[in-house]
């Protein structure tokens, strides 16, 4: 998510006396504005999220609620068209999802229905209907479940355990460690981490968090777009180049087979892309492509590298975000925000 160093009070504060709503009027008089492109994972409830990137649903509804009322919110598909125009509306959003977990349908879908509002989620497409939950969710399972009180993880570290931050804290740094490696190398740690823990993972863990075909179609015929998110959500840009293909390409072809529509936008996992990969994505039939780089889409954006935001429960971080603000201070000062992918 995108975490701002600016001290929360002061944001607040900006917010209450109606400086963020005025300095978004007059930025947009003074020049075009941009549109943001919102990213989000999980919307649940604390006891049913994993540590992993959420927010609760009443946060939400009240980030889509002033949606609503101060902008106009765009299918994706749309910006898409505007952007080979050379063209933006003004004071637009785009809202997406990534992954593909349950919660979109159970929590965040009756939310967008309510407000009939658009939305892109981006499939991970080997994981939808299958039972197997993703690899970063494997080691928040573990790690939550096992007695130990300290964990030994050779090249990954050693933790302590001892209480619920200790573990928020492994898990974090276990996720974060896990991604400079090979696919192969990653999943021998985890298989690792399941000996060391000696935790059991349920086999229907998988299908609990995350979406089944049905609910997808459901979703779709209530006005719900869908994207590609790769096949295993592998980090592109550390497999060989036939194998990063594939990940694009059968993506595509795994929700076109099973909605009976053409696909046109992808999602790099991880948000990892590289001048191989975009060229790969453009072969594969997919007009746009969506990173994790937290910038906004102007009509100068290549399609194939829209940046997003990923906004937390902070109501007032979010219309910081929103608004022209953040950015000319981000432009003063670069190491303003921490960028996290999944």
């Amino acid at each position: 998510m995108l975490r701002t160093k600016i001290s929360r009070p002061i944001v607040s504060a900006a917010n209450h006396l109606c400086f963020l709503d005025a300095y978004g009027f007059l930025r947009r008089k003074l020049s075009k504005s941009p549109v943001v492109i919102l990213l989000y994972h999980r919307v649940g409830p604390r006891e049913d999220i994993w540590p992993s990137l959420s927010i609760k649903p009443q946060d939400f509804e009240r980030q889509i609620r002033y949606l609503c009322k101060a902008y106009q919110v765009l299918p994706l598909d749309k910006l898409v068209r505007y952007v080979q125009r050379k063209t933006l509306p003004q004071k637009a959003v785009v809202i997406t999802f990534d992954d593909g977990y349950k919660d979109n349908y159970t929590y965040a879908y009756p939310i967008l229905k309510k407000y009939n509002v658009p939305a892109t989620i981006f499939l991970t497409t080997g994981h939808i209907g299958h039972g197997e939950p993703f690899w970063w969710d494997k080691v928040a399972y573990l790690i939550q479940n096992t007695t130990l009180e300290t964990l030994e993880l050779d090249e990954l570290g050693v933790y302590p355990l001892h209480s619920i931050g200790d573990k928020l804290e492994a898990i974090s740094r276990v996720k974060e460690g896990l991604k400079i490696y090979s696919e192969e190398k990653k999943n021998l740690l985890i298989e690792k981490l399941v000996i060391v823990s000696g935790v059991d993972i349920p086999v229907n863990l998988g299908k609990k968090l995350i979406l089944s075909w049905d609910e997808v179609r459901e979703m779709k015929d209530g006005g719900i777009a869908f994207g590609a998110h790769s096949v295993t959500h592998a980090i592109l840009t550390k497999l060989l180049p036939e194998e990063a293909k594939y990940e694009i390409v059968q993506s595509k072809k795994d929700i076109e087979d099973k909605l009976g529509q053409v696909i046109t936008a992808f999602s790099y996992p991880n948000g990892d892309f590289n001048t191989e990969l975009i060229k790969f994505v453009q072969e594969s039939g997919f007009t746009c492509a969506v990173t994790c780089i937290p910038r906004m889409v102007s009509p100068r954006t290549s399609l194939h590298e829209l940046g997003r935001i990923q906004p937390d429960g902070n109501f007032n971080a979010f219309k910081l975000f929103l608004s022209r603000l953040y950015w000319d201070l981000k432009a003063i000062y670069p190491k303003l925000n921490e960028r996290r992918a999944s």
